[in-house]
């Protein structure tokens, strides 16, 4: 997968990018779509409009002055005065009307393609993809979190270029009135100059998008100095300057990338600039040469001088067009990780009912796996059988495989050889999705959801949110219900303390709460409950609470328990040790302490840690 997601990228601008942007703001809002199109208009029309209304206006001054202000031209003077008035005004306002449209555009097209995306990595069974740098890259990309160039600043961005293009070809026809071959000349120059110095721009922009990765490194480092996730390590282990130096030298290498393509663009600026510095010497001597021919008057000389600046938009480049290379860009990587991921989605996805199974046992078939990239298994050859409603403890030392066989089970991984089978029946041929359904995971690291507590315990089975005797049970079981009555606003308690009137919970609290969560989905449909470490961060009396409660807690069940803590282990039906990746023994506590094997020596010495209380 990692390779096809790899390979070669489109350019970084296409027409079809181009279009697919237009076509979104299209079917998301005519009224915006509309507004955008009279915008161009209106931006395109205003620079000569208010050029040639000011050169009206400067025209009619001397007549004015001679005759008087009560005299016909007094009052052309003033109907142009009010006239050009106008359009100035107008004009002025027309950034702001661009800013909003940007706005409300941007909001649109930015929502539609993050849904996309989110489709798109949230598609596959597993979570591979989200382990493979090649998609993690193209995904900031696509969501534009490095670069601060965002798809749905693409539309509004380009009609504002197609508007500053438009006013300056326009200024060049104004001057072609007066002088037909020097503003055929103006419009030539600006555009040669244009492409030579967008070539460039459009080749850096493509070279600093391939520092994606480095760009990536950059902006984590600058995470961990700056959120509160982190904080108290950074500075109790005084890593603060370490990380700094670490982001610059980050940041520095994308930038060595993006200096060496400058100074093809300053080299490049440097022609065009003498360019057009030929042009407009050109330009000036044939005003200059109306004047003393006296083929121009005082209003056409108030009207060219100005629209000389005005034809510098047929051809300048500005920020606007780096952004919209940057925005257009990550259309293709929106497109190819969709194309990619439905692919994978397609690859690894079942079609047949789950029904009620499991019913007899999920077992796993000399099963193998080794992570993406890496050459050495995690596990090898593992046969283990899970009965139906028993229990399974399975333990063994920090790096042998415990928590990779719990993502097996729960498919976030596939195996790489071997199978796991429901009643024989190999799990990728089932939905995924009722599959996992059928699993409630407590896993190590928790996710602590920034809503009520409630919804925290909910979100097992969010369908069934409003069976709040199922999620105070729950809690009760788990022995959360214990911390509901000290949270500020007991159940509605929103847990984070980065939103109003939020709290947070302890390490052990969240633990209970994960445990909560992973109950309330075993009384909706899951019939198998995943224990990873569940005791890990739970203080004494908590923790022999759990002992207490281990069999109701596990009851009808089919329960897979990974600890080191062996009070909770020997209570499992079946024990099975897992080292170097292959179960080494198996059996129930008594039986694995007579065999005097790995497990005796284990749990013989946590024993005498806790003073044989275990």
């Amino acid at each position: 997968m990692a390779a096809s997601v790899t390979a070669r990228q489109r350019p970084l601008v296409d027409r079809a990018s181009a279009r697919q942007v237009w076509l979104q703001l299209w079917t998301t809002s005519r009224a915006l779509s509309f507004g955008v199109i009279a915008w161009v208009v209106f931006t395109a029309l205003a620079p000569a409009a208010v050029v040639a209304s000011l050169g009206v206006v400067v025209g009619a001054v001397p007549a004015a002055i001679n005759r008087g202000m009560a005299s016909g031209p007094g009052t052309l003077l003033i109907v142009a005065l009010v006239v050009a008035g106008a359009i100035y005004g107008f004009s002025l306002i027309l950034d702001t009307i661009g800013s909003a449209l940007g706005t409300a555009v941007k909001a649109r097209i930015t929502g539609r393609l993050q849904s996309r995306l989110l489709a798109a990595v949230s598609g596959p069974v597993g979570i591979e993809h989200l382990e493979d740098a090649a998609v993690l890259d193209r995904l900031s990309r696509a969501e534009g979190s490095l670069s601060g160039f965002f798809p749905g600043d693409a539309p509004v961005t380009w009609a504002g270029i197609i508007a500053s293009r438009i006013a300056g070809f326009i200024g060049c026809v104004v001057i072609g009135i007066y002088c037909w071959w020097l503003g055929m000349l103006l419009f030539v120059m600006w555009i040669f100059v244009r492409r030579l110095m967008l070539r460039a721009v459009m080749r850096q922009a493509t070279d600093m998008r391939g520092q994606t990765t480095t760009l990536r490194r950059a902006w984590y480092l600058a995470g961990i100095g700056s959120k509160a996730r982190d904080s108290k390590e950074v500075r109790v282990f005084g890593l603060a300057n370490f990380i700094t130096e670490r982001f610059g030298i980050a940041y520095s290498d994308t930038m060595t990338s993006a200096s060496k393509g400058m100074r093809d663009v300053h080299r490049r600026a440097s022609v065009g600039f003498a360019i057009v510095l030929l042009g407009y010497f050109v330009a000036l001597a044939v005003i200059v040469d109306g004047v003393f021919t006296h083929a121009l008057d005082v209003q056409k000389i108030a009207i060219l001088l100005p629209m000389l600046t005005v034809t510098m938009s047929t051809g300048s480049v500005s920020l606007d067009d780096i952004t919209l290379a940057w925005t257009l860009g990550a259309i293709p990587d929106v497109d190819r990780l969709e194309t990619d991921l439905a692919g994978v989605e397609t690859q690894l996805n079942g079609a047949d009912e789950l029904g009620v199974r499991p019913r007899r046992m999920v077992r796993f078939e000399n099963v193998g796996f080794h992570y993406p990239g890496t050459a050495s298994d995690v596990l090898r050859g593992v046969d283990l059988e899970l009965e139906v409603g028993t229990s399974t403890a399975i333990v063994g030392v920090n790096g042998a495989g415990k928590s990779t066989l719990v993502s097996l089970l729960s498919r976030l991984h596939d195996p790489t050889s071997g199978k796991i089978t429901v009643d024989d029946a190999d799990i990728r041929t089932v939905k995924p999705d009722e599959w996992q359904r059928t699993i409630a995971v407590m896993p190590q690291e928790a996710a602590h959801f920034p809503v009520s507590a409630f919804d925290n315990v909910a979100f097992g089975a969010i369908e069934h949110r409003d069976d709040r005797q199922g999620v105070e049970e729950s809690a009760r079981l788990s022995g959360f219900a214990d911390i509901v009555p000290t949270l500020p606003n007991g159940w509605d308690t929103v847990l984070s303390r980065a939103l109003p009137g939020g709290t947070d919970l302890s390490g052990g609290q969240w633990q209970r709460l994960a445990l909560a969560r992973a109950l309330f989905a075993t009384r909706h449909g899951a019939r198998m409950l995943v224990l990873d470490e569940p005791t890990a961060a739970l203080d004494v009396r908590s923790e022999a609470r759990f002992y207490e409660r281990f069999l109701d807690i596990t009851a009808g069940l089919t329960t897979v328990v990974i600890s080191h803590r062996f009070a909770t282990v020997r209570r499992a039906d079946i024990i099975c040790v897992l080292k170097d990746g292959r179960i080494a023994e198996r059996g129930s506590h008594d039986e694995l302490v007579a065999t005097d094997g790995i497990y005796a020596r284990m749990y013989a010495v946590q024993a005498r840690q806790f003073g044989g209380a275990e």
